[in-house]
């Protein structure tokens, strides 16, 4: 049975979202979304890209079809959200994977760590940590 409650309120929740001051420095951004696309963040985040998407391609057409459209919402609520506070457009495509993913393992129930902490990461106002982590 699909969280569609639970999912939909930390969905209104990134209406509230503020980006880091720090992620005004265009540098800065390229800079963390270097080390987003290094190892470990970017091996931990493909294998629960990788996991989730085996979830949901088990489920039924309707569900998976409720599902795309909460992820929709996340991400195009996230996306305007940074494209309205620092018009970058790189970083606001990577945190709409991110909370893609995210409430695609809400929404599901499932639990993953490193998803649990992104999702901290965003509900504290900060990108998800890539300097270090704690699940290497």
């Amino acid at each position: 049975m699909l969280d569609i409650n639970h999912t939909t309120a930390w969905i209104d929740l990134l209406s509230t979202y503020e980006v880091n001051p720090k992620y005004g420095d265009p540098d800065v951004i390229d800079q963390y979304l270097d080390q987003r696309d290094a190892d470990p963040f970017d091996s931990q985040w493909m294998v629960a890209h990788g996991n989730l998407t085996a979830i949901i391609d088990s489920m039924l057409v309707a569900d998976r079809k409720k599902i795309e459209m909460l992820q929709n919402r996340a991400s195009k609520q996230i996306y305007e959200t940074i494209i309205g506070q620092i018009s970058h457009s790189d970083l606001a495509a990577y945190a709409t994977d991110d909370v893609r993913l995210i409430v695609g393992f809400l929404v599901t129930g499932q639990i993953n760590s490193f998803v649990l902490e992104m999702k901290e990461s965003y509900e504290r106002g900060d990108l998800p940590n890539v300097e270090k982590s704690p699940f290497s």
